[in-house]
């Protein structure tokens, strides 16, 4: 596949860039507040960025609805915000007149799922030599982009990135085919999966657009999974208020969850201790907190468990280590076990007999550093070989505490050992374990149901006689 790099962002390569900003410039202040949250941002996650909004959103459903500054103050708005920032800009082209002086500001032109078809407005983008990102029309399927390709590549222009947004679902309604990126890839350039504008409903509230914006992280993490080479997300301080699209922008301020959850790839090791924002005896109370002796063992069912977020500093593996051996061995010792296997890398991994059962599995921030296909291989693995304990040290920055529960949930209840218990020590409240156990009743039910299933089937009834007269259907 060919990498399409446009000022230090690459699509293509090893990382999934995010393509972020409001759906159209309602200010320049607006815009400026967010492309300087963006930076923060991408800067905190590692994710490069470029700055999208819209001087100009032509395809209106309404006469009424906002279409935005125009394009003499949306691009001053939009040059402002590349040079303040740093960051590469896209912007949507609706006319070919306007290719020219929107080519002077924007690293990357966009071709509006509308008008993908539109031969004049994509040559005449293919002509700047910019990149040209062409959004992939609601009414054409994967394999046709090809011909888009071919507009963009006979004008001598090889800087083409594809957007996913969704396939027209009937009247008013959406879908998305996941086989399409693929498909779409195959082609040999980047596909990106635009993740608000493929939950919207069409006209769905008759002079604008309806949409189910509760759905953008799902479908988002489902084409990060499929493999896409980045993302779309329009995102607004304030999507209730805003001017356009305000059913499906993304908060600004929930969007650094949403990326550090699609990060598919094994966290960095970090082998020094750094405590930030903490004066000397708060950090140490905090690490105190980690010793057995003030642990607090909490057992509860998973339909109870108190689902605490991160609000803390963490403390990486080096600093917590001790305390979390120390942890283990309390725990084995109140059981009377003596044996364990630790799964702490790949290669402790690789190393298992997965035909064999030992007493104890522990595994201290292992789990962090896999992608979640890894994830629920490897907790597959240890749910099958433990018999007696399994304790486990997670660090809820990287994926929320709830993420982890239902995965847990779901293997507990596959899992049934009656003496098997399952502990989970999250950094953002270290001086509580969390002790997973099945719901109340759980054997008794299981066998009641099994009973059930069972009992001998009522015969049906066979009409040997052929004299008989058979019943009417």
């Amino acid at each position: 596949m060919k990498e399409i790099s446009v000022s230090g962002v690459t699509f293509g390569g090893e990382d999934t860039p995010l393509i972020a900003g409001p759906c159209v410039v309602e200010t320049y202040k607006l815009a400026m507040d967010v492309a300087k949250q963006l930076v923060k941002i991408g800067e905190k996650t590692n994710t490069p960025i470029v700055y999208k909004s819209s001087f100009d959103k032509a395809n209106r459903s309404s006469n009424s609805s906002y279409r935005g500054p125009g394009i003499e103050k949306g691009l001053e708005a939009l040059k402002r915000v590349k040079d303040e920032t740093g960051m590469p800009i896209i912007t949507d082209i609706h006319e070919v007149h306007h290719v020219k002086e929107v080519a002077e500001v924007a690293d990357i032109l966009q071709i509006p799922a509308f008008l993908c078809r539109q031969t004049d407005l994509i040559k005449a983008a293919a002509q700047t030599g910019k990149v040209v990102n062409v959004k992939k029309g609601q009414f054409l399927s994967p394999w046709e982009i090809e011909n888009v390709i071919i507009k963009i590549t006979e004008e001598g222009n090889e800087n083409i990135l594809i957007t996913e947004r969704g396939t027209q679902f009937g009247y008013q309604n959406l879908v998305v085919d996941m086989r399409s990126i693929p498909i779409m890839q195959q082609f040999g350039f980047p596909v990106i999966f635009d993740a608000t504008h493929s939950n919207q409903l069409p006209g769905g509230n008759g002079t604008t657009t309806a949409g189910m914006r509760d759905m953008v992280p799902y479908l988002a993490k489902a084409a990060v999974a499929v493999g896409c080479d980045g993302l779309f997300f329009e995102t607004h301080p304030d999507p209730e208020s805003a001017k356009s699209d305000a059913s499906t922008q993304w908060p600004l301020d929930e969007l650094e969850e949403v990326i550090l959850n699609l990060k598919m790839k094994p966290a960095k090791v970090v082998e020094a201790v750094t405590i930030t924002n903490l004066g000397e005896s708060q950090a140490e109370s905090y690490k105190k907190s980690l010793k057995v002796n003030n642990l607090k063992h909490k057992t509860v069912d998973f339909d109870d468990m108190d689902i605490i977020e991160n609000k803390e500093p963490t403390l990486k593996k080096s600093s917590a280590k001790s305390a979390f051996d120390g942890t283990v061995t309390h725990l084995m010792k109140e059981r009377d076990l003596t044996e364990k296997i630790t799964v702490n890398s790949d290669s402790d991994y690789a190393k298992l007999d997965l035909d064999k059962t030992y007493q104890a599995v522990v595994s201290d921030l292992y789990l962090d550093t896999l992608n979640p296909l890894e994830v629920d291989e490897v907790l597959v693995q240890i749910f099958n070989i433990a018999e007696r304990l399994i304790v486990l040290h997670l660090e809820p920055s990287r994926r929320p505490m709830q993420w982890w529960m239902d995965k847990f949930q779901f293997l507990r209840e596959r899992h049934d050992q009656e003496e098997l218990s399952i502990f989970v020590v999250f950094d953002a409240k270290p001086n509580e374990l969390k002790m997973i156990t099945l719901p109340n009743n759980y054997h008794q039910k299981k066998k009641e149901h099994e009973q059930k299933l069972n009992k001998k089937q009522v015969p049906i009834i066979s009409w040997r006689d052929k004299n008989k007269p058979k019943p009417r259907m």
